[in-house]
């Protein structure tokens, strides 16, 4: 079965996980409608179903030792003893999976009336996952593992730096890791190559600045953040010191023959290869890239609606989010300065994080997320990472949390209650505690679409805005306004790597908005280079909306905001269709 690649496994901006019908599970009864494609009257398979389930998770995070060493602290309380030493290969991350249609036939010889719902809802997720992989026999020139804040190079440094050390064992599966980084950039470089002789290679602006990315990986390397958060983690451990004295210069070592070497390489391997790209455009340019697209775009969603149907969808969104906003400049019209930098009651990070658990308790159910760590990025990263992020802690051991700040001037410190929001609590954080404290088949965790995960994240830091307490004009006005810009970015991307759009005919649409002509160039460049960014997080949002406003309308007198979420958090991570049979369905 076909992984996610790595920023989208290890980051959240990634991969989360949600509670299951904890305890008492033999007193519920088996879910009904028809998502699953019921065959009758099957006799007992074997192996059982969670045996089937348990041995696709566990081919699945062996297939490189980061996705191990992350998604578990413990491999051998899940049979995981001997596994080699590998961060997989290129090959594996972008050709067809060649496995989806014999795990589909498999997965039909189950009888999902006969399980209880935490099966069903394993079955159904993993359904709709395959379906979606058979439908994937596109080119593998058309997939890109590059890109500068989502691509491989890019979300690599933050990885090692957070490999936890727990025993000297990985200590030495990490320094022993690290020369696979260098062949496995000699891998994506040959790949780079293979597509510009195909006349898929990246633009000249994108690969410039994945050149420029590396560059300054490489700078000051006495004295780099590998380095000493290497020489942090050991001080976890009980080491002698000569022990931890041969361990630093093992990885100083290591660093300097391999690492440091697979940035230079790839950078030296993206400028021979400039001018080489015949596509100026989106995907939609390239023969079939269309289709790759339509399908991409499912899959990070976590949806099966029609891609004419999400472009109406994102349409609506900003109309409405549009006269929402107008609506609240009549009511108050001064807000747009007081928009433009709100006066937020908490700016300090771990406050923020107490602040907004306390507001919030009317909304959603409490959870005690325990302790978690809130870092800055290295500054010779700051950029070309994300404003912030998540680092998604393993199955077996949910407290090590982790959220990322990126320090960089351009990234306003006074305005990160809205993005504590999204990364903490309610968002990312919260979620993937409430999901890992309780208990549900591992192999969820690697089936969470896209689309959820940061949907929910976006859904939930409209809220933070209320929180704030701002006018109820201000409120509206900035919920609507981060709406609307997610859609808007959204649309934009379909518009380029579905129909097809040059810079002039974004620059139509977008100035329309208000966006300034200078801008839209760069906005265009941006979406150009990683297709589909923006998706999960504009129409995930948007598919909470919706499902907020299905609740509302079925369960009438017995709607609340806190009874939504906690039917939400109860469900778990599952695509929206589903999601909304529950809704219409309920148990």
């Amino acid at each position: 079965m076909k992984k996610k690649t790595l920023p989208y496994v290890l980051f959240v901006c990634l991969l989360l996980f949600l509670p299951l019908f904890s305890g008492c599970m033999n007193n519920k009864q088996p879910l009904t409608g028809d998502h699953s494609g019921v065959i009758d009257r099957i006799p007992s398979p074997t192996p059982t179903f969670e045996e089937f389930t348990r041995q696709i998770f566990v081919e699945e995070v062996t297939t490189d030792t980061i996705s191990l060493r992350y998604h578990l602290s413990r491999p051998e309380n899940y049979g995981i003893s001997d596994y080699p030493i590998t961060l997989g290969s290129v090959a594996d991350a972008v050709t067809p999976d060649e496995t989806a249609d014999d795990l589909y036939a498999q997965l039909l010889t189950y009888d999902p009336e006969a399980f209880y719902e935490e099966e069903k809802l394993t079955y159904l997720s993993l359904k709709h996952h395959l379906e979606l992989l058979m439908q994937d026999n596109f080119s593998p020139y058309l997939s890109e593992l590059l890109g500068p804040t989502t691509g491989y190079q890019a979300q690599l440094p933050i990885v090692l730096a957070e490999y936890r050390f727990e025993e000297k064992t990985d200590v030495e599966n990490y320094l022993h890791l690290l020369p696979c980084v260098l062949d496995y950039f000699k891998e994506i470089a040959e790949f780079e190559k293979q597509k510009s002789a195909a006349g898929y290679f990246m633009k000249d602006e994108t690969a410039k600045e994945i050149i420029s990315q590396c560059e300054d990986f490489v700078k000051d390397m006495d004295h780099h953040f590998l380095i000493s958060t290497f020489e942090e983690r050991l001080e976890n451990l009980d080491l002698s010191l000569s022990e931890k004295t041969e361990y630093i210069l093992q990885n100083r070592s290591a660093l300097h023959s391999y690492v440091f070497p697979a940035y230079d390489l790839l950078a030296e391997a993206l400028t021979s290869l400039l001018g080489t790209g015949t596509n100026g455009f989106g995907l939609s340019h390239f023969e079939n890239g269309k289709e790759y697209y339509g399908l991409l775009a499912k899959v990070l969603i976590g949806t099966n609606k029609p891609m004419e149907e999400i472009k109406q969808q994102l349409a609506d969104a900003i109309t409405e989010g549009c006269n929402t906003m107008a609506l609240a400049i009549t009511a108050e019209p001064a807000i747009y300065e007081s928009a433009s930098a709100p006066d937020y009651p908490e700016t300090d990070p771990a406050q923020i994080m107490e602040y907004i658990t306390t507001t919030s308790a009317k909304d959603f159910p409490y959870i005690n997320c325990g302790a978690y760590r809130i870092k800055y990025i290295p500054k010779s990263l700051e950029d070309y990472v994300s404003p912030a992020m998540y680092l998604v802690p393993p199955i077996d051991n949910y407290e090590a949390n982790v959220i990322y700040i990126n320090g960089n001037p351009k990234y306003k410190t006074d305005q990160l209650f809205p993005t504590i929001a999204h990364e903490g609590y309610p968002g990312h954080l919260y979620q993937t505690v409430a999901v890992l404290s309780g208990e549900t088949n591992p192999l969820r965790y690697l089936l969470s679409p896209t689309g959820y995960e940061e949907g929910w994240a976006s859904y939930v830091e409209t809220y933070c805005y209320k929180y704030a307490g701002f006018s109820e004009a201000l409120t509206s006005f900035l919920q609507a306004d981060q709406v609307a810009t997610l859609c808007l970015y959204a649309l934009s991307d379909i518009f380029i790597h579905y129909d097809g759009y040059t810079p002039e005919q974004l620059s139509a649409f977008l100035t329309g908005y208000g966006f300034p002509k200078e801008s839209v160039n760069l906005i265009y460049q941006t979406l150009v280079a990683e297709p589909g960014a923006y998706l999960p997080y504009a129409v995930g949002c948007l598919e909470f909306m919706e499902l907020q406003d299905l609740a509302k309308e079925l369960w009438a007198e017995e709607y609340s905001d806190y009874a939504f979420h906690e039917f939400l958090l109860e469900m778990g991570p599952l695509p929206f269709d589903v999601l909304e049979e529950l809704i219409r369905n309920p148990v």
